[in-house]
């Protein structure tokens, strides 16, 4: 019983002085000391940190291993673009310096060095994320979605993704791409029985203030709904997962 209070004072009081986490090593973050993670994560994600519901183990980039994992070409284009783009203020959409307008077609990451200290930064990164995983033109895969409580598992959906990128390919701009898309997608589940043959179409244009597109057929509907949404690739995966949570509950 005093180990359990004594873990529970510690979790809940105020941080004392102990050292900034190191940035060359690899480190845990938990309850112990959650306000490592206050600036970084969202608040729902914070506060099962506190509650030692959650811990995350934090590994430092090695540049070389990344460097790596790109071909030369890659880095040759990346080299290219210094300077070359900027980003609008209103949307943080990406715009080319030479026209003030959107690109026309990127490839490599559209910033090649960006500075901790520019207000900007969390937006340029953000960007050369994307463009970081451009490059083959899209891919896919069969995955498995698994809903997890502090129960254990309560959910498994198996289902594949296929997606088509017009923007960041190594091998060139594509010379039809009538609807100006930045990519495009088909996800759909595959089991188990009650959500099997759920289905959506997404699309992302490539402009600064255009939604995302977004059809979905639902088998027990019997009727292809169509929407949109200004989400990342996460939150169109957030609301393929509650759909499939309204199917479960007809």
């Amino acid at each position: 019983m005093k180990t359990v209070l004594l873990a529970a004072l510690l979790a809940s009081a105020p941080r004392l002085a102990w050292p900034a986490p190191p940035a060359d090593q690899p480190w845990t973050l938990e309850a112990s000391n959650w306000q490592d993670g206050k600036d970084l994560l969202p608040e729902p994600v914070l506060k099962h940190l506190q509650k030692g519901e959650y811990w995350f183990k934090v590994v430092p980039v090695d540049q070389k291993k990344f460097h790596d994992n790109y071909a030369k070409k890659f880095w040759d284009l990346t080299a290219a673009n210094e300077g070359k783009y900027e980003l609008d203020e209103a949307t943080c959409g990406l715009k080319d310096k030479a026209t003030g307008k959107n690109p026309d077609f990127v490839v490599g990451l559209p910033f090649p060095k960006v500075d901790s200290g520019d207000p900007q930064a969390a937006c340029k990164i953000a960007w050369n994320f994307t463009f970081a995983g451009s490059g083959a033109g899209g891919g896919g895969a069969t995955f498995t979605l698994n809903g997890i409580d502090s129960g254990g598992e309560f959910r498994r959906i198996k289902a594949f993704v296929h997606t088509m990128g017009y923007q960041g390919r190594l091998d060139g701009k594509l010379k039809e791409n009538p609807e100006n898309l930045e990519g495009q997608g088909v996800t759909a589940a595959l089991e188990p029985q009650d959500v099997e043959g759920f289905s959506a179409l997404t699309k992302r244009y490539w402009d600064w203030d255009s939604q995302d597109a977004i059809w979905a057929y639902v088998p027990q509907t019997r009727a292809a709904r169509s929407s949109t949404t200004s989400g990342s690739w996460s939150v169109r995966a957030t609301s393929w997962r509650r759909s499939c949570s309204r199917i479960r509950s007809r």
